[in-house]
Formats: structure tokens, C-alpha cells, sequence
């Protein structure tokens, strides 16, 4: 019983040790626009949706997976007492929005019948309110 055992973990670890290769660390871009950085960052898995992060001043904003992150609007209604806000946020309006999204990059790989459409990237830009956070940012899927 105990070689059956020995036997089965042997087996296993090559797949595990595979299974945590197709995991890629996330691709991340900085971009400062004013007094402000933003990070975009997208984690892709082989057969499965990437996710994209939005951070703004270190700060996480969201993350989307790829179907929504072409057209993002949230809004936020902002309250009036001493609430707890990110100052991006205060912009003198009852509610700010950030909205924007990430646009595909496609290539055309072939030719005649055999080409196809890959996408190879996104460019996303975001304004929070009237603030632009991420203004084309490229990110370059290799």
C-alpha cells in the first residue's frame, strides 16, 4: 500500500509542476499622467478569460475580466458627511464616474484562406471623472 501511494505522488508532480508553469505572472504597465499613477495590469491563463487590474495611486480600482473591460463605466454617488473617499473622487459633483475602456489589438497572421485575426494587445484609457487616470496605454500580449 505504501509503494501504491509513493507511486501516485510521483505521478503527480510533474502535473502540478505544470499546471502552475501555464500561470503567468501578470503584465503590468505604469503610466503617471499629472500627479497621478496609474497601473494597468492583465493576467492571462491559456483557455481561460484574462483579468484586468486597474490600480490608481497604489490604490486597487478594479478588475475585469477581458468581455467587460472593452467599455467600463462605474459611478459612484459621493456622500456629503466626512466620508471616506479617494481623493479622485472629489470633484465637486454628486456622483463621478470612471469609465473607459481597453481595445483590442488584432494582427492578421496568414494568408488567403488560411489567415486569421489574433489578438496581440489592448490599448486602454480611463478618465475618473474629468481626470484622464490611463491615457493609451499599450499592453502587448508576446
Amino acid at each position: 500500500m505504501k509503494r501504491t501511494t509513493q507511486k501516485s505522488w510521483a505521478a503527480l508532480v510533474p502535473l502540478l509542476a505544470a499546471g502552475s508553469v501555464c500561470v503567468a505572472a501578470p503584465l503590468c504597465q505604469t503610466q503617471k499622467l499629472g500627479v497621478h499613477t496609474s497601473k494597468m495590469c492583465v493576467e492571462q491563463t491559456p483557455f481561460k478569460h484574462d483579468y484586468y487590474t486597474l490600480w490608481v495611486d497604489d490604490s486597487p480600482i478594479f478588475m475585469l475580466p477581458d468581455d467587460y473591460v472593452e467599455k467600463v463605466a462605474l459611478t459612484h454617488t459621493v456622500p456629503e458627511d466626512g466620508a471616506i473617499e479617494f481623493p479622485l473622487s472629489k470633484q465637486g459633483t454628486p456622483t463621478v464616474t470612471i469609465s473607459g475602456g481597453c481595445q483590442p489589438i488584432s494582427e492578421t497572421q496568414g494568408k488567403g484562406t488560411d489567415a486569421v485575426s489574433l489578438e496581440t494587445g489592448r490599448v486602454c484609457s480611463f478618465n475618473w471623472g474629468k481626470e484622464p487616470v490611463v491615457k493609451d496605454l499599450r499592453l502587448s500580449f508576446e
